[in-house]
């Protein structure tokens, strides 16, 4: 099965949301504060051009770890039908390596209980900080520091 991972508009993420976080919530009901921003960006994950997956990335300050100048993943879906097959890990990785390309080393989000092991085992810290959303339920908030790449030199190296 190919997986294709592209940069899309939030409202194609709009149907899968409502599907797989919302309970069948109508579909225009299922948009994120911030969704509109030019500087928000959103992934689908796609299997012979039909969207499987998506995320959307807001441009958020972290009030709980006073971050500023990072970003705020928001609704991580992917249709049961293709859970536990690496979608979601393949939709981390290209939006780590987005932020990271736009030069922000920080990214948060508050996330459902049943996900943190899905998180942690992607290197991201549970802050132990938790609140309840809405109807949907128990949240922690996750964080992960994403390093530049090109700015971290080897020790072992010779300059």
């Amino acid at each position: 099965m190919k997986i294709q991972i592209k940069i899309i508009n939030s409202n194609e993420l709009h149907d899968i949301r409502s599907k797989v976080l919302r309970n069948g919530l109508n579909p225009k009901m299922c948009t994120f504060e911030g969704d509109t921003r030019t500087n928000s960006i959103h992934v689908g994950a796609f299997i012979e051009n039909k969207i499987v997956g998506g995320v959307s990335l807001i441009k958020n300050n972290c009030k709980i770890n006073n971050e500023r100048e990072c970003f705020q993943l928001r609704g991580l879906c992917v249709y049961d039908k293709y859970q536990n097959s690496g979608i979601g890990t393949k939709i981390i990785s290209k939006i780590e390596n987005i932020i990271r390309k736009k030069k922000s080393k920080y990214i948060w989000m508050n996330a459902r209980q049943s996900a943190v092991k899905f998180y942690l085992n992607l290197g991201y810290i549970n802050s132990n900080k938790t609140k309840i959303i809405g109807n949907i339920g128990l949240h922690y908030m996750l964080f992960k520091y994403l390093w530049i790449k090109e700015s971290i030199k080897n020790p072992s190296s010779k300059s």
